[in-house]
């Protein structure tokens, strides 16, 4: 029995070692981050391309360079599947190649997982469908309906509409997306296996933000198992549905230096990091650096829904630069960003969100 306690311990050990190595990388010499994709394949491969991670046939050739996919890959768009399906691919790919696939989790990740599917595109369900769909959909629906019928036994008299009614709100292919995403099923288990939050060399990356107002700050090994364990059969969502919780606080992207700054720079100093990078909130088409670049806003929007921006963040050894519709600017270190938003407006298509947001800054100082 003694040699069975210490086995166990040994083994717990271990898991914890392994756990903290997922969460903290160093010596890393290359980092490209990009935002939230939702389901827009065509432009992911874009940022791939446009980096030279990925060859002619969508296989990693960015040898040891860490790829930071910040979360909310899903929703608002149809290719969430086809972007996921590259990802696992990629990850195992870049691993051999002596390089990380980093996919953290974000809110519409936790969502889709725990059945909140407000933001499901059609075409997120038509990517499931099979020869089967149909009659999957037809047993679903009926379920659903005599289910209905012990409540409401008069709806008898609208069986035609209600059904009619229930195959809208349940599509074809809603039962294979169900299928993969509860939670033990495939997506759902594989994003349980992803981090929400990592520290690579002096940098933290994280989908929504770490709330430097906490009465304390957990080590991210500790944030990460939280998450997790939220995504497993039968738990009940706290941490991953809290507005102030990882994948969700805005106040690094929305609040006042006044608010944030000090608290800020004490949480960085606690986690040894430099800078955060979020994701999350949704910017007008550039990456934006907030309190001299102590945070970084790393959701450009890049997604057909938002508007099919184009940029992502591009760390080598101590240089943080902006890749811009596949032109490398340096990221700004202070809070004066007009030369810079400038720069990536020039860079613009004409009448792009971009272009008209930063034209409405110069008028305002006309």
């Amino acid at each position: 029995m003694p040699i069975l306690r210490t086995l166990t311990a040994a083994v717990l050990l271990l898991a914890v070692l392994q756990a903290s190595a997922e969460s903290i990388y160093e010596n890393v010499g290359r980092i490209v981050a990009v935002g939230d994709l939702h389901g827009d394949y065509e432009q992911y491969l874009q940022v791939l391309r446009d980096n030279d991670l990925i060859d002619k046939r969508l296989r990693w050739q960015g040898g040891d360079t860490h790829f930071v996919q910040m979360g909310d890959v899903t929703d608002r768009g149809p290719d969430s599947l086809k972007i996921i399906r590259h990802l696992m691919r990629l990850e195992k790919q870049a691993e051999k190649a002596g390089g990380r696939v980093h996919v953290l989790i974000g809110n519409h990740e936790a969502m889709n997982i725990q059945t909140d599917l407000r933001y499901v595109h059609p075409g997120e369900y038509l990517a499931f469908k099979s020869n089967k769909s149909m009659q999957r959909q037809k047993q679903y629906v009926d379920a659903v309906f005599r289910s209905m019928l012990k409540r409401q036994p008069d709806l008898m008299t609208q069986e035609k509409e209600k059904i009619a009614e229930l195959e809208e709100r349940y599509p074809l292919g809603y039962v294979e997306h169900r299928m993969h995403w509860e939670p033990g099923r495939e997506l759902a288990n594989w994003y349980a296996g992803q981090d929400a939050v990592i520290r690579i060399n002096d940098s933290i990356f994280i989908h929504g933000g770490l709330d430097p107002h906490a009465s304390s700050f957990p080590s991210l090994d500790d944030i990460n198992e939280a998450v997790r364990a939220e995504l497993q059969p039968g738990a009940q969502p706290k941490l991953t549905r809290d507005q102030r919780g990882p994948l969700w606080y805005r106040g690094l992207a929305r609040h006042s230096a006044e608010e944030e700054l000090v608290p800020l720079e004490a949480m960085l100093a606690h986690y040894q990091a430099r800078r955060i990078f979020v994701a999350h909130s949704t910017t007008q088409g550039a990456v934006i650096p907030r309190f001299n670049a102590k945070v970084v806003l790393s959701d450009v929007g890049i997604s057909a829904h938002y508007g099919a921006s184009m940029a992502n963040v591009v760390i080598d050894g101590d240089s943080v630069k902006v890749r811009h519709r596949g032109k490398l600017l340096n990221l700004p270190v202070t809070d004066d960003l007009k030369p810079y938003l400038r720069e990536v407006a020039a860079l613009e298509p004409e009448g792009s969100r971009l272009v008209k947001y930063v034209n409405s800054l110069e008028s305002l100082e006309d």
